[in-house]
């Protein structure tokens, strides 16, 4: 099997929409996303129905929860909070419905997903180093740990008697004996300067995982933040990757 992995869609259908036809003109039969599929961006319902349609597994980011009120927006920014009050204006009750019944964590393929941390999910924690990625192994079953969140893609790797390491090739191997912490990175608002969107590619049969980076129709996604009233900032640093 060839399971697709997205994260962090973020209202932005263009994105999706391009690298779901990539994966699949990549072999890719099913799919997972790690959460986030709303919040900054114009379309959260065509981006929901996306998802549904795609029948993958799925876990609640902090932006999906955030909008059905199911945590708090205390913490976000200010053009965060507004996005997230705008998008709930926006939500069929069916979407609303399938957000509000999103798991925090989920398994598939042999792998953990959950959008931030293993070890505590709703605290949307952000893991962003190798120290703190090696700390957050103890934390799941099986080897592999797939997040999103920071949208900054991250792969770390611990083999037995060895100190975890950073990958910086886009493929590599998915050994047995090893523990594995993957950040998926970002499809729909990447932040690592790279303003293409991001995604993985697990093959389980031969257990390597790749990474892409996808170029999509930025200018429109930008015309439709505009158009919705949303803050500025939402659409200009689409263009920059952060």
């Amino acid at each position: 099997m060839k399971l697709g992995i997205i994260s962090d869609i973020h209202g932005n259908i263009e994105a999706l929409e391009t690298v779901v036809e990539f994966l699949r003109g990549k072999g890719v039969t099913d799919f997972a996303c790690c959460g986030d599929i709303v919040g900054y961006g114009p379309d959260p319902n065509r981006c929901i129905e996306a998802v549904r349609e795609m029948n993958c597994i799925c876990v609640a980011g902090n932006h999906d929860y955030a909008t059905v009120g199911e945590t708090s927006i205390d913490g976000f920014n200010r053009a965060a909070k507004q996005a997230v009050l705008w998008t709930r204006a926006q939500l069929t009750e069916p979407n609303r419905r399938f957000l509000e019944n999103l798991p925090i964590t989920a398994e598939d393929a042999g792998l953990f997903i959950v959008h931030s941390s293993p070890s505590a999910p709703e605290d949307w924690e952000y893991v962003l180093t190798v120290p703190d990625a090696d700390d957050e192994m103890d934390h799941y079953p099986g080897g592999v740990c797939v997040v999103g969140h920071s949208h900054q893609p991250f792969a770390v790797e611990r083999l037995p008697g060895k100190m975890p390491r950073q990958f910086r090739d886009d493929v590599f191997d998915i050994r047995p004996d090893g523990k594995y912490f993957i950040n998926a990175g970002s499809v729909g608002q990447p932040r690592d300067g790279d303003p293409r969107a991001c995604c993985l590619l697990f093959d389980d049969g031969n257990q390597v995982m790749t990474r892409y980076r996808v170029p999509y129709d930025i200018l429109a996604v930008e015309t439709r933040i505009r158009a919705a009233g949303l803050p500025e900032y939402l659409a200009s640093r689409l263009e920059l990757g952060r």
